[in-house]
């Protein structure tokens, strides 16, 4: 574009007084005569690159989200600018995300009033506007002083006092306990970060049909006994059809529910085998088997999973299993898959060490 921009300013017949680009969109200034011959001169510059033009209306033009006005006088003063389909919904105040996201909302909203606004009645009634349209969302008052320039100061005063991250920590929110890790973390020198996991698009949308529970693939899967207590757990990165195949054969000598089959006579639940998770990575997958391993007491897996996992992981998964909601129970455990690997040297190891074990859940 930059290349493109020179060889048609160059060689136009009337060259813009003034051309301002971002990426593809261009603010122009030039005699209204000239507009026409102008337009046809840079289209034919290069056949792949074609533009399209908007004039100025009642003094006024719209480039992305600033509105420039010229007055009578010949000044230019720009304003916030919102297509006519724009709604003003925003992030709803009372819904499941992190406070930091909430107050985000507003401090960028009111930057951009302070940045691109130039004429202080404007900026007035434009803070205004964001402030009915917040409070129609449900932003409470006190949430415009928090974010206020004076409040951002103080911020960052208070962070340079703070010693250097160790580390950085992305975990999946839950109010009420999210920032509870957080606090604990940031004891440790580790800075946290919130992902909303929870959202009505997951809940409503379906763009694809569900896929049948045998023809699921990287999963995580618990079988039980119908005759005893006896369950297994294991991992398999084929469908979980193919997996299941293979527990059954009578003749199979590497599998323990086939062994129990044989040594007990008992009948395994096969019509009710769970999907307990799911996951593509080969890593990722083997702790998530651990942790659902030490999750699910079982009898007749052989070992601990493919991943072992550490002492202090053994601590925290207890605590995971005295949590009441068993959402946040599955979300822990994720929590645990995603970010704290089992060796010594795996990622984020360092947040749940020997010297603070399961202090996470405390």
């Amino acid at each position: 574009m930059e290349d493109f921009e020179q060889r048609a300013i160059n060689t136009a017949p009337h060259k813009p007084k003034i051309w301002y680009r971002y990426v593809d969109d261009t603010l122009t200034v030039m005699h209204q005569d000239h507009v026409n011959d102008f337009t046809e001169h840079i289209n034919s510059v290069n056949k792949a690159i074609k533009f399209t033009i908007e004039r100025e209306e009642n003094c006024s033009l719209a480039m992305l989200d600033t509105k420039i006005r010229r007055h009578p006088d010949g000044s230019l003063s720009c304003v916030v600018y919102r297509k006519p389909t724009h709604t003003d919904q925003y992030l709803n105040f009372r819904s499941h995300h992190p406070l930091q996201h909430k107050l985000g909302v507003v401090r960028t909203l009111t930057h951009r009033a302070n940045t691109i606004i130039t004429r202080d009645e404007d900026k007035q009634q434009e803070l205004n506007h964001i402030q009915e349209s917040l409070q129609k969302c449900g932003y409470e008052p006190w949430v415009f002083n928090v974010s206020d320039n004076k409040q951002q100061d103080l911020q960052k005063a208070k962070n340079k006092n703070r010693p250097p991250a160790k580390g950085n920590v992305v975990l999946p929110y839950i109010q009420g306990v999210s920032e509870t890790m957080a606090r604990l973390f940031q004891a440790k020198g580790i800075r946290t970060h919130y992902k909303p996991v929870n959202s009505i698009r997951q809940h409503v949308v379906a763009p694809k049909d569900k896929t049948k529970t045998d023809q699921r693939s990287g999963t995580v899967y618990h079988i039980t006994c119908d005759d005893c207590d006896a369950a297994y757990v294991g991992e398999s990165e084929r469908s979980l059809k193919a997996r299941l195949a293979e527990h059954r054969r009578p003749s199979s000598t590497s599998s323990p529910v086939a062994q129990h089959v044989k040594a007990s006579k008992h009948t395994i639940d096969w019509n009710n085998v769970k999907v307990l998770d799911q996951d593509s990575n080969w890593y990722n997958r083997g702790v998530k088997e651990a942790i659902n391993i030490h999750r699910h007491p079982s009898n007749l897996n052989k070992d601990k999973g493919r991943h072992d996992l550490a002492p202090t992981r053994h601590v925290t998964l207890i605590k995971i299993n005295n949590i009441s909601n068993h959402d946040n129970q599955e979300r822990f455990c994720e929590i645990l898959a995603r970010n704290y690997a089992p060796g010594a040297d795996a990622p984020g190891a360092h947040a749940l060490g020997a010297d603070a074990p399961g202090a996470c859940f405390e």
